[in-house]
C-alpha cells in the first residue's frame, strides 16, 4: 500500500504506525474529546480518507493506541527480565518503570484504564496486549516467590496487591493529587521507588 501527500511517502505497513504515532501525539496534546480520524489525518500529513484504511471509526484508533501503550510495558518487562537477574531488583524497577511511563502519558493512561475503552467488548489483539502486560508483572512476582524473598501463596494475588499499588500510584500522580511530592519525574521516580520498597518488605516473609 503506497500513499503520498505533502511530500511524505509511506511503504506497506507504515501508514497505520505513522497514523497510531499521530494519534498518540494528538491524544497527549488534547485529550480523546480532541482526537478525530481527520485530525490525525491532517497530522500525519495523508487525506482524510487514508485511516479509513486501517480503522473503522475513532474507537478503532483508540483502541489501537491503547494496544500500543500496552505493548510499550511489554517491551519493557522483557527487556527487564533480560538486563536484570535479581528478583527484588525486577520487582522494584518494574513498579518504578510502570509508573514513570503513566505518569508521562497521562490522557494515554485515561485511554488505557479509565474506561473510555469497554475491556469487555475490546478487539481481541487490545485484549491480549493487556494480558501480557500483566503475565509479566505476574511472572517477576512469581520469581521472587522462587527466590524466597515473596511469601508462598497464589501468585495471582500477590500480582494483584501489587499492581493495584502501582496503578494507584500513577492514578494519584497524573491526576496532580501528588504534586505536593511528585511533580517532577525525579521525585515520582524516588516516591516509586520507595514505595515499591515498602511493598516488597510487606510481601516478604518477615512481615508476615
Amino acid at each position: 500500500m503506497n500513499g503520498k501527500s505533502h511530500g511524505r511517502s509511506y511503504h506497506h505497513g507504515d501508514l497505520k504506525r505513522s497514523l497510531i504515532e499521530a494519534g498518540e501525539d494528538l491524544l497527549s496534546r488534547k485529550g480523546v474529546s480532541g482526537l478525530s480520524l481527520r485530525e490525525v489525518a491532517k497530522a500525519a500529513g495523508v487525506s482524510h480518507s487514508a485511516p479509513y484504511r486501517h480503522f473503522r471509526d475513532k474507537a478503532d484508533l483508540l483502541a489501537a493506541i491503547a494496544q500500543r501503550g500496552f505493548e510499550t510495558m511489554i517491551d519493557a518487562e522483557s527487556e527487564l527480565l533480560r538486563s536484570c537477574t535479581d528478583p527484588g531488583e525486577q520487582f522494584v524497577r518494574a513498579y518504578m518503570d510502570y509508573v514513570i511511563v503513566m505518569a508521562k502519558n497521562p490522557e494515554r493512561t485515561k485511554l488505557m484504564f479509565g474506561g473510555i475503552i469497554d475491556m469487555k467488548v475490546a478487539p481481541p489483539p487490545l485484549k491480549q496486549s493487556a494480558y501480557r502486560a500483566f503475565q509479566g508483572l505476574v511472572r517477576i512476582v512469581r520469581n521472587c516467590q522462587d527466590s524466597g524473598i515473596f511469601q508462598e501463596g497464589e501468585t495471582l494475588e500477590l500480582a494483584f496487591t501489587a499492581w493495584t499499588g502501582m496503578h494507584g500510584l500513577a492514578l494519584l500522580t497524573t491526576s496532580g493529587f501528588l504534586d505536593d511530592y511528585a511533580s517532577t519525574s525525579d521525585q515520582v521516580r524516588n516516591l516509586s521507588s520507595r514505595l515499591a520498597n515498602t511493598l516488597l518488605q510487606g510481601m516478604s516473609k518477615g512481615g508476615q
